[in-house]
Protein backbone atom coordinates (compact mmCIF):
# COMPACT_ATOMS: atom_id res chain seq x y z
CA UNK A 1 0.00 0.00 0.00
CA UNK A 2 1.28 3.16 -1.22
CA UNK A 3 1.04 7.13 0.64
CA UNK A 4 1.88 9.56 -2.15
CA UNK A 5 3.54 12.81 -1.27
CA UNK A 6 4.28 14.63 -4.00
CA UNK A 7 7.31 13.00 -6.42
CA UNK A 8 7.89 9.86 -3.20
CA UNK A 9 6.14 7.09 -2.41
CA UNK A 10 6.06 5.52 0.65
CA UNK A 11 5.10 1.88 0.76
CA UNK A 12 3.62 1.35 4.41
CA UNK A 13 2.52 -1.89 4.15
CA UNK A 14 6.29 -3.67 3.71
CA UNK A 15 7.54 -2.42 7.27
CA UNK A 16 6.65 0.05 10.27
CA UNK A 17 7.64 3.50 8.59
CA UNK A 18 9.55 5.77 11.54
CA UNK A 19 8.68 9.28 11.23
CA UNK A 20 12.07 11.34 12.91
CA UNK A 21 10.77 14.85 15.14
CA UNK A 22 12.70 17.87 15.00
CA UNK A 23 11.00 20.66 16.56
CA UNK A 24 12.38 24.06 15.73
CA UNK A 25 11.01 25.66 18.96
CA UNK A 26 11.75 27.30 22.04
CA UNK A 27 9.17 25.75 23.81
CA UNK A 28 8.31 22.35 22.83
CA UNK A 29 6.91 20.08 26.20
CA UNK A 30 10.34 17.78 25.90
CA UNK A 31 13.14 19.49 23.66
CA UNK A 32 12.14 22.56 23.45
CA UNK A 33 14.81 25.09 22.53
CA UNK A 34 17.45 22.14 21.83
CA UNK A 35 16.99 22.18 18.17
CA UNK A 36 15.57 26.03 17.69
CA UNK A 37 18.90 27.15 15.71
CA UNK A 38 19.00 25.94 11.58
CA UNK A 39 22.45 24.12 12.20
CA UNK A 40 21.14 22.62 15.46
CA UNK A 41 18.18 21.40 13.83
CA UNK A 42 19.56 20.24 10.48
CA UNK A 43 21.96 18.20 12.70
CA UNK A 44 19.51 16.55 14.49
CA UNK A 45 17.91 15.43 11.24
CA UNK A 46 20.59 14.10 9.99
CA UNK A 47 21.14 12.04 12.98
CA UNK A 48 17.89 10.32 12.72
CA UNK A 49 18.45 9.98 9.10
CA UNK A 50 21.93 7.56 10.33
CA UNK A 51 19.52 5.93 12.79
CA UNK A 52 17.43 5.14 10.43
CA UNK A 53 14.00 7.35 10.01
CA UNK A 54 12.16 7.39 7.19
CA UNK A 55 10.26 10.60 7.38
CA UNK A 56 11.66 13.78 8.94
CA UNK A 57 8.90 15.51 10.42
CA UNK A 58 9.61 19.57 10.85
CA UNK A 59 7.33 21.56 13.66
CA UNK A 60 8.00 25.25 14.47
CA UNK A 61 5.28 25.83 16.60
CA UNK A 62 5.00 23.93 20.03
CA UNK A 63 1.30 21.89 20.53
CA UNK A 64 1.85 21.53 24.02
CA UNK A 65 -0.34 21.83 26.33
CA UNK A 66 -0.71 25.58 27.46
CA UNK A 67 1.19 26.34 23.95
CA UNK A 68 1.16 30.30 22.92
CA UNK A 69 0.42 30.16 19.46
CA UNK A 70 2.98 32.34 16.76
CA UNK A 71 2.17 33.40 13.82
CA UNK A 72 2.13 31.86 10.30
CA UNK A 73 4.93 34.36 9.34
CA UNK A 74 6.91 33.22 12.44
CA UNK A 75 6.68 29.71 11.18
CA UNK A 76 8.21 30.59 8.03
CA UNK A 77 10.96 32.43 9.32
CA UNK A 78 11.77 29.38 11.25
CA UNK A 79 11.34 26.87 8.74
CA UNK A 80 13.05 28.54 5.86
CA UNK A 81 16.79 28.26 6.56
CA UNK A 82 16.24 24.51 7.76
CA UNK A 83 14.41 23.64 4.66
CA UNK A 84 16.77 25.29 2.30
CA UNK A 85 19.48 23.62 4.27
CA UNK A 86 18.28 20.12 4.70
CA UNK A 87 16.13 19.58 1.44
CA UNK A 88 19.60 19.61 -0.90
CA UNK A 89 21.18 16.96 2.07
CA UNK A 90 18.62 14.27 1.78
CA UNK A 91 16.10 12.61 0.00
CA UNK A 92 13.71 11.01 2.72
CA UNK A 93 10.22 12.69 2.66
CA UNK A 94 10.41 15.43 4.50
CA UNK A 95 7.00 16.45 6.59
CA UNK A 96 5.94 20.14 7.97
CA UNK A 97 3.73 20.57 10.82
CA UNK A 98 1.52 23.09 10.51
CA UNK A 99 -1.87 23.93 10.27
CA UNK A 100 -1.23 27.34 8.57
CA UNK A 101 -2.36 27.26 4.52
CA UNK A 102 0.46 29.62 3.78
CA UNK A 103 2.81 28.31 5.74
CA UNK A 104 1.90 24.80 3.91
CA UNK A 105 2.16 26.80 0.72
CA UNK A 106 5.85 27.95 1.61
CA UNK A 107 7.07 24.87 2.95
CA UNK A 108 6.25 22.78 0.12
CA UNK A 109 7.63 25.39 -2.65
CA UNK A 110 10.57 24.71 -0.41
CA UNK A 111 11.12 21.09 -0.72
CA UNK A 112 8.67 19.64 1.92
CA UNK A 113 6.83 16.46 0.67
CA UNK A 114 3.90 16.08 3.32
CA UNK A 115 1.70 18.67 5.46
CA UNK A 116 1.13 17.15 8.83
CA UNK A 117 -1.85 19.20 9.86
CA UNK A 118 -3.09 18.95 13.29
CA UNK A 119 -5.90 21.50 13.13
CA UNK A 120 -8.46 18.60 13.65
CA UNK A 121 -10.71 20.23 10.48
CA UNK A 122 -11.09 19.94 6.69
CA UNK A 123 -9.60 24.00 6.05
CA UNK A 124 -10.85 24.11 2.33
CA UNK A 125 -7.86 26.38 1.68
CA UNK A 126 -5.26 23.74 3.16
CA UNK A 127 -7.22 21.31 0.95
CA UNK A 128 -6.75 23.28 -2.47
CA UNK A 129 -2.89 23.33 -1.35
CA UNK A 130 -2.83 19.68 -0.84
CA UNK A 131 -4.54 19.30 -4.03
CA UNK A 132 -2.78 21.46 -6.39
CA UNK A 133 0.74 20.06 -4.94
CA UNK A 134 0.10 16.61 -5.05
CA UNK A 135 1.36 16.65 -1.13
CA UNK A 136 0.95 14.35 1.60
CA UNK A 137 -2.20 15.39 3.99
CA UNK A 138 -1.79 14.04 7.48
CA UNK A 139 -5.47 14.53 8.99
CA UNK A 140 -5.45 14.89 12.79
CA UNK A 141 -8.57 13.95 14.99
CA UNK A 142 -7.88 17.06 17.48
CA UNK A 143 -10.59 17.54 20.93
CA UNK A 144 -12.38 15.01 23.12
CA UNK A 145 -13.23 11.14 22.35
CA UNK A 146 -12.37 7.89 22.24
CA UNK A 147 -13.03 5.31 19.40
CA UNK A 148 -16.39 6.01 18.46
CA UNK A 149 -15.50 10.20 18.12
CA UNK A 150 -12.25 9.49 16.14
CA UNK A 151 -14.06 6.46 13.82
CA UNK A 152 -16.87 8.95 13.07
CA UNK A 153 -14.06 11.84 12.55
CA UNK A 154 -12.09 9.54 10.04
CA UNK A 155 -15.14 8.85 8.46
CA UNK A 156 -16.30 11.82 8.21
CA UNK A 157 -12.61 13.62 7.06
CA UNK A 158 -12.66 10.94 4.07
CA UNK A 159 -15.62 12.02 2.14
CA UNK A 160 -15.25 15.44 2.75
CA UNK A 161 -11.67 15.11 0.85
CA UNK A 162 -13.74 12.68 -1.40
CA UNK A 163 -15.75 15.66 -2.52
CA UNK A 164 -12.98 18.42 -2.49
CA UNK A 165 -11.49 15.42 -5.16
CA UNK A 166 -8.12 14.69 -3.11
CA UNK A 167 -6.55 11.44 -4.28
CA UNK A 168 -7.49 8.96 -1.30
CA UNK A 169 -3.94 7.96 -1.73
CA UNK A 170 -2.35 11.52 -0.98
CA UNK A 171 -4.16 10.89 3.06
CA UNK A 172 -2.99 9.73 5.98
CA UNK A 173 -4.85 9.60 9.33
CA UNK A 174 -4.01 10.43 13.07
CA UNK A 175 -5.74 9.69 15.80
CA UNK A 176 -4.49 12.49 17.87
CA UNK A 177 -2.81 10.83 21.21
CA UNK A 178 -2.70 13.80 23.80
CA UNK A 179 -4.78 16.65 21.84
CA UNK A 180 -7.72 17.54 24.18
CA UNK A 181 -8.28 14.38 25.41
CA UNK A 182 -7.77 12.79 28.30
CA UNK A 183 -5.39 9.93 29.57
CA UNK A 184 -8.14 6.85 29.52
CA UNK A 185 -9.00 8.59 26.13
CA UNK A 186 -5.64 7.98 24.89
CA UNK A 187 -5.09 4.89 26.46
CA UNK A 188 -7.94 3.76 24.72
CA UNK A 189 -7.28 4.94 21.41
CA UNK A 190 -3.86 3.00 21.68
CA UNK A 191 -5.16 0.16 22.58
CA UNK A 192 -8.16 0.17 20.39
CA UNK A 193 -6.74 0.87 16.79
CA UNK A 194 -8.23 -1.95 15.09
CA UNK A 195 -11.79 -0.78 15.84
CA UNK A 196 -11.05 2.85 13.82
CA UNK A 197 -8.45 2.02 11.56
CA UNK A 198 -9.38 2.81 8.07
CA UNK A 199 -8.37 -0.12 5.35
CA UNK A 200 -6.49 2.08 2.31
CA UNK A 201 -5.44 4.63 4.62
CA UNK A 202 -1.79 4.56 6.83
CA UNK A 203 -1.99 5.52 9.80
CA UNK A 204 0.29 7.57 11.97
CA UNK A 205 0.50 7.27 15.65
CA UNK A 206 2.54 9.64 17.95
CA UNK A 207 2.93 8.89 21.65
CA UNK A 208 6.32 10.24 21.97
CA UNK A 209 7.16 11.76 25.20
CA UNK A 210 3.56 12.78 25.71
CA UNK A 211 1.70 12.86 29.32
CA UNK A 212 -0.18 9.65 28.75
CA UNK A 213 3.55 7.59 28.93
CA UNK A 214 4.37 9.56 32.05
CA UNK A 215 0.90 8.81 33.47
CA UNK A 216 1.11 5.08 33.16
CA UNK A 217 4.89 4.33 33.59
CA UNK A 218 5.50 6.31 36.22
CA UNK A 219 8.00 8.23 34.68
CA UNK A 220 7.86 12.07 35.24
CA UNK A 221 10.98 13.04 33.05
CA UNK A 222 9.60 13.32 29.25
CA UNK A 223 13.11 12.28 27.67
CA UNK A 224 13.05 9.18 30.00
CA UNK A 225 10.10 7.44 29.07
CA UNK A 226 11.62 5.22 26.18
CA UNK A 227 10.31 2.32 27.82
CA UNK A 228 6.67 2.77 27.97
CA UNK A 229 6.74 4.62 24.91
CA UNK A 230 8.31 1.01 22.90
CA UNK A 231 5.37 -0.76 25.30
CA UNK A 232 2.47 1.23 23.56
CA UNK A 233 4.57 1.34 19.93
CA UNK A 234 4.19 -2.54 20.32
CA UNK A 235 0.49 -2.33 21.25
CA UNK A 236 -0.26 -0.05 18.60
CA UNK A 237 1.97 -1.85 16.04
CA UNK A 238 0.21 -5.35 16.98
CA UNK A 239 -3.71 -3.10 16.42
CA UNK A 240 -2.50 -2.04 13.08
CA UNK A 241 -0.54 1.40 13.21
CA UNK A 242 1.44 1.63 9.83
CA UNK A 243 3.66 5.63 10.91
CA UNK A 244 5.10 5.79 14.11
CA UNK A 245 6.76 9.76 14.90
CA UNK A 246 9.16 9.83 17.67
CA UNK A 247 11.57 11.62 18.90
CA UNK A 248 14.07 8.58 19.81
CA UNK A 249 14.39 6.99 16.55
CA UNK A 250 17.33 4.96 17.13
CA UNK A 251 15.87 2.97 20.24
CA UNK A 252 12.27 3.22 19.77
CA UNK A 253 12.77 1.45 16.44
CA UNK A 254 14.56 -1.12 17.81
CA UNK A 255 10.94 -1.92 19.39
CA UNK A 256 8.79 -1.29 17.08
CA UNK A 257 10.86 -3.34 13.98
CA UNK A 258 10.75 -6.32 17.22
CA UNK A 259 6.81 -5.66 17.59
CA UNK A 260 6.31 -5.96 13.93
CA UNK A 261 8.25 -9.08 13.42
CA UNK A 262 6.30 -11.05 16.42
CA UNK A 263 3.30 -9.37 14.77
CA UNK A 264 4.33 -11.25 11.29
CA UNK A 265 5.10 -14.53 13.56
CA UNK A 266 1.67 -14.56 15.36
CA UNK A 267 -0.45 -13.64 11.46
CA UNK A 268 1.84 -16.85 10.07
CA UNK A 269 0.67 -18.70 12.55
CA UNK A 270 -3.27 -17.44 12.80
CA UNK A 271 -3.22 -18.65 8.70
CA UNK A 272 -1.57 -22.01 9.32
CA UNK A 273 -3.75 -22.32 11.92
CA UNK A 274 -7.06 -21.41 10.51
CA UNK A 275 -6.14 -23.62 7.49
CA UNK A 276 -6.65 -26.43 10.06
CA UNK A 277 -9.13 -29.32 9.61
CA UNK A 278 -12.72 -28.54 10.05
CA UNK A 279 -14.83 -31.15 12.07
CA UNK A 280 -18.67 -30.10 11.07
CA UNK A 281 -21.76 -30.42 13.49
CA UNK A 282 -24.83 -29.43 11.59
CA UNK A 283 -28.55 -29.15 12.28
CA UNK A 284 -28.36 -30.22 16.46
CA UNK A 285 -31.99 -29.85 17.18
CA UNK A 286 -31.71 -28.72 21.11
CA UNK A 287 -34.98 -27.50 23.04
CA UNK A 288 -34.35 -24.28 25.13
CA UNK A 289 -35.81 -22.08 26.66
CA UNK A 290 -34.32 -18.64 25.13
CA UNK A 291 -36.25 -15.50 24.02
CA UNK A 292 -36.91 -12.24 24.54
CA UNK A 293 -40.72 -12.50 24.93
CA UNK A 294 -42.36 -14.16 28.04
CA UNK A 295 -43.99 -16.71 26.57
CA UNK A 296 -40.56 -18.01 25.34
CA UNK A 297 -38.89 -18.31 28.83
CA UNK A 298 -41.96 -19.95 29.79
CA UNK A 299 -43.11 -22.26 26.75
CA UNK A 300 -39.28 -23.20 25.47
CA UNK A 301 -39.13 -23.91 21.80
CA UNK A 302 -36.54 -25.42 19.31
CA UNK A 303 -33.49 -24.50 17.85
CA UNK A 304 -31.10 -25.71 15.34
CA UNK A 305 -27.40 -25.27 15.97
CA UNK A 306 -24.71 -25.60 13.14
CA UNK A 307 -20.98 -25.79 14.31
CA UNK A 308 -18.05 -26.18 12.55
CA UNK A 309 -14.52 -26.56 14.79
CA UNK A 310 -10.89 -26.18 13.59
CA UNK A 311 -8.50 -28.71 14.70
CA UNK A 312 -5.44 -30.52 13.48
CA UNK A 313 -6.30 -33.89 12.75
CA UNK A 314 -3.89 -35.13 10.82
CA UNK A 315 -2.70 -37.94 12.92
CA UNK A 316 -6.23 -39.37 13.14
CA UNK A 317 -6.28 -39.31 9.59
CA UNK A 318 -3.16 -41.93 9.54
CA UNK A 319 -3.42 -43.68 13.10
CA UNK A 320 -7.12 -43.69 12.85
CA UNK A 321 -7.28 -43.04 16.75
CA UNK A 322 -9.90 -41.24 18.64
CA UNK A 323 -7.13 -39.84 20.64
CA UNK A 324 -6.02 -37.81 18.36
CA UNK A 325 -9.13 -35.72 17.37
CA UNK A 326 -11.84 -33.86 19.16
CA UNK A 327 -14.77 -36.26 19.30
CA UNK A 328 -18.09 -34.86 18.05
CA UNK A 329 -20.11 -36.70 20.70
CA UNK A 330 -18.18 -35.26 23.41
CA UNK A 331 -18.79 -31.93 21.50
CA UNK A 332 -22.31 -32.08 21.53
CA UNK A 333 -22.80 -33.12 25.05
CA UNK A 334 -20.81 -29.60 25.85
CA UNK A 335 -23.20 -27.77 23.65
CA UNK A 336 -26.54 -29.40 24.59
CA UNK A 337 -25.45 -28.77 28.60
CA UNK A 338 -24.27 -25.21 28.38
CA UNK A 339 -27.07 -24.55 26.12
CA UNK A 340 -30.05 -25.49 28.25
CA UNK A 341 -28.53 -24.55 31.73
CA UNK A 342 -29.40 -21.14 31.82
CA UNK A 343 -32.05 -19.14 30.04
CA UNK A 344 -30.78 -15.82 27.76
CA UNK A 345 -32.88 -12.92 25.61
CA UNK A 346 -30.82 -13.19 22.70
CA UNK A 347 -29.64 -15.91 20.39
CA UNK A 348 -26.27 -13.97 20.16
CA UNK A 349 -25.62 -14.43 23.85
CA UNK A 350 -26.73 -17.75 23.76
CA UNK A 351 -24.43 -18.62 20.62
CA UNK A 352 -21.14 -16.79 22.60
CA UNK A 353 -21.97 -19.29 25.42
CA UNK A 354 -21.19 -22.02 23.21
CA UNK A 355 -18.11 -20.49 21.72
CA UNK A 356 -17.15 -20.28 25.33
CA UNK A 357 -17.44 -23.72 26.40
CA UNK A 358 -16.75 -25.44 23.52
CA UNK A 359 -12.81 -23.11 23.00
CA UNK A 360 -12.48 -23.60 27.11
CA UNK A 361 -12.92 -27.45 26.98
CA UNK A 362 -10.90 -28.81 24.02
CA UNK A 363 -7.58 -26.99 23.97
CA UNK A 364 -6.60 -28.46 20.36
CA UNK A 365 -9.54 -26.87 18.63
CA UNK A 366 -8.65 -23.11 17.43
CA UNK A 367 -11.31 -21.83 15.84
CA UNK A 368 -15.19 -22.41 15.86
CA UNK A 369 -18.19 -20.95 13.56
CA UNK A 370 -21.65 -21.28 15.39
CA UNK A 371 -24.94 -21.03 13.26
CA UNK A 372 -27.98 -20.44 15.68
CA UNK A 373 -31.07 -21.19 14.17
CA UNK A 374 -34.71 -19.83 15.58
CA UNK A 375 -37.58 -21.96 13.41
CA UNK A 376 -40.76 -20.56 15.51
CA UNK A 377 -39.54 -17.61 16.27
CA UNK A 378 -42.80 -15.37 17.27
CA UNK A 379 -42.56 -12.73 14.53
CA UNK A 380 -45.36 -12.52 11.83
CA UNK A 381 -43.55 -13.01 8.85
CA UNK A 382 -43.59 -16.50 6.17
CA UNK A 383 -40.16 -17.72 6.85
CA UNK A 384 -37.63 -20.76 7.55
CA UNK A 385 -35.89 -19.15 10.62
CA UNK A 386 -33.82 -16.40 11.88
CA UNK A 387 -31.03 -16.76 13.21
CA UNK A 388 -27.10 -15.69 14.19
CA UNK A 389 -23.59 -16.69 12.96
CA UNK A 390 -20.51 -16.12 15.13
CA UNK A 391 -16.63 -17.29 14.49
CA UNK A 392 -14.58 -17.06 17.79
CA UNK A 393 -10.64 -18.21 17.68
CA UNK A 394 -8.01 -18.16 20.54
Amino acid sequence: MIWKCRNKEINYSAKPIIMGIINVTPDSFSDGGDYYNAESAVAHALEHIENGADILDFGAQSTRPGHVAISADEEIRRLTPVLEKIRPLCTLPISVDTYYPEVAAAVIELGADIINDVSGVINPEMARIIKQSGAGWVIMHNGDGGVNEVKSFFDSSIKECERLGIDQAQLCLDMGIGFGKTRPQDLELIAGIKHYKRQGYPLLLGTSRKRVIGEYSAQAEPKKRIYGNIAADTAAVFGGADIFRVHDVENEKQGIYMAYALKEAYEKLKTEQNNMDKISIKGLRLFAYHGVNPEEKRDGQEFIIDLDYYVDITKACHLDDLSDTVSYAKVVKTVRRVFTAEKYDLIERAAQVIADAVLDEYESIFKVEITLKKPNAPIKADFDYVGVTIVRER
